[in-house]
């Protein structure tokens, strides 16, 4: 009952807040600008639903505009504030659109059903999209990169890996999320506890050309990628992998984790193969592991013969990439660890919003999301969308706008506070309802 009475006097006093900036705004206006009318409109706020009347005008060329909706970077009949809209994204980037709309309405404020969260992604993400697809087209096409804040580091770890994700009314049933991340090392976080340092994210549900040239692309944003003398490629080698390490003149290295993975299905309880082989391959030795294995195979069955055939025919096929690249560094490479922090992200960043649950998507929807879900993991949503809602903002004099604004809120809350009631010192001020009122005007320390 008290949280209630409070936000209906928040919402009251944003009203008011807002009815003054729409008069400032007035004042402040272009020339050009007739005043039409007043009409009202409910804005959704994080204090819930606020009815105003704001001012109409219509500009030379007769279009009717809304100054207030503008300045507070709100498109037409899209009467949702940005920090409204910022705590929709936020759930709905970590749980389905039904359950963000439940949680939203049970915790705050706010309301809004899971079809207008949805909307809400889709208009946060696609300006998004369509320049990061600008740039990775420009990338493809001439070369050009985008403006680069030039961080120069001594090492660049890069890891991708694939998800497949169901899809609903496409052409096929299912499609590959290729996920990009790139770090510059580790920083210790416990006892046998390590996290990844400066992490940059890229997917794509594209060719594998699509996917490193937007990798490429978001790295230059951030680094100066030729000033960076190495550079470590790692993954399970699928071909699109290798195929970005040499897109990005990089070091290939095969990801431990799949390595280890196909000998124990192979080798099974042959512990002593199975080191023999991992050292082999830690040495960048293939031919002696192709040997070891051949010789398992020589006297296994034969269904372990085909599995022992298959670790051959993979080793073969990554042997650039067995040998482990901290041999090479000497001492320099004691203080570095192996690559394999993709398994985590996979299921971190992709898995546990967008898979499983029975979700099925549109191609475009997995974009979208993905977008919204790395700036909001990245820390950079809120700022994206005011940068997105600022375009819409109207050309007024801020400076003027801002000195009316803060007058008019110094006299709003100065007759506020300096606000008295007469009943309890006046001739009535012994009646038992002024006590009463007296009793609870007070507000206790």
């Amino acid at each position: 009952m008290f949280l209630e009475k409070l936000l209906e006097w928040g919402r009251g006093q944003f009203a008011a807040m807002l009815e003054e900036i729409d008069r400032s705004l007035r004042r402040v206006r272009d020339s050009l600008l007739r005043v039409v009318r007043k009409r009202p409109v409910w804005y959704r706020t994080c204090l819930g639903m606020i009815r105003i009347e704001r001012t109409c005008y219509q500009d030379e060329s007769g279009r009717y505009r809304y100054l207030l909706d503008e300045v507070l970077g709100m498109g037409r009949y899209r009467h949702t504030t940005s920090y409204a809209t910022g705590m929709a994204l936020g759930l709905a980037v970590q749980m389905t659109f039904r359950r963000a709309a439940e949680v939203l309405r049970s915790l705050t404020a706010v309301s809004l059903s899971h079809q207008a969260i949805h909307n809400h992604v889709a208009r946060a993400a696609d300006p998004y999209l369509e320049r990061q697809d600008r740039e990775t087209r420009d990338f493809s096409e001439s070369g050009v990169l985008p403006d680069s804040a030039g961080r120069k580091v001594a090492r660049l770890m890069v890891e991708a890996d694939g998800v497949v994700l169901s899809l609903q009314r496409e052409r096929t049933r299912k499609t590959e999320v290729k996920l990009g991340i790139a770090y510059e090392g580790w920083t210790k976080v416990g006892a046998d506890r390590y996290r990844t340092v400066g992490k940059t994210y890229f997917a794509n549900t594209g060719s594998a050309h699509e996917q490193w040239a937007g990798m490429m692309v978001k790295l230059q944003q951030r680094y100066d990628m030729g000033s960076i003398p190495e550079v470590i490629v790692g993954g399970d080698g699928a071909p699109w992998v290798k195929d970005g390490a040499d897109d990005l003149g990089a070091r290939f290295q095969l990801c431990r984790y799949h390595l280890n993975r196909e000998l124990c299905f192979a080798l099974g309880q042959r512990r002593d193969v199975i080191q023999a082989v991992r050292d082999a391959c830690h040495h960048g030795q293939a031919d002696v592991a192709d040997a070891i294995l051949a010789k398992v195979s020589t006297g296994a069955s034969q269904e372990q013969a085909k599995r022992v055939e298959s670790v051959r025919a993979y080793i073969a096929e990554n042997a650039s990439g067995l040998g482990d690249y901290r041999l090479r560094l000497g001492d320099e490479g004691k203080g570095l660890r192996r690559l394999g922090a993709i398994e985590g992200n996979v299921d971190k960043l992709i898995v546990r919003r967008m898979k499983n649950q029975g979700m099925n998507w549109k191609l475009v929807g997995i974009r979208r999301m993905l977008c919204i879900r790395f700036l909001y993991l990245e820390g950079r949503l809120d700022d994206w969308l005011h940068r997105a809602t600022a375009k819409a903002r109207p050309a007024v004099s801020t400076g003027k706008l801002h000195r009316q604004m803060r007058r008019a809120v110094k006299r709003n809350y100065d007759a506020w506070h300096n606000g008295g009631l007469p009943a309890l010192t006046g001739p009535h001020a012994f009646r038992p309802w002024v006590i009463h009122l007296r009793a609870i005007s007070r507000i206790p320390a």
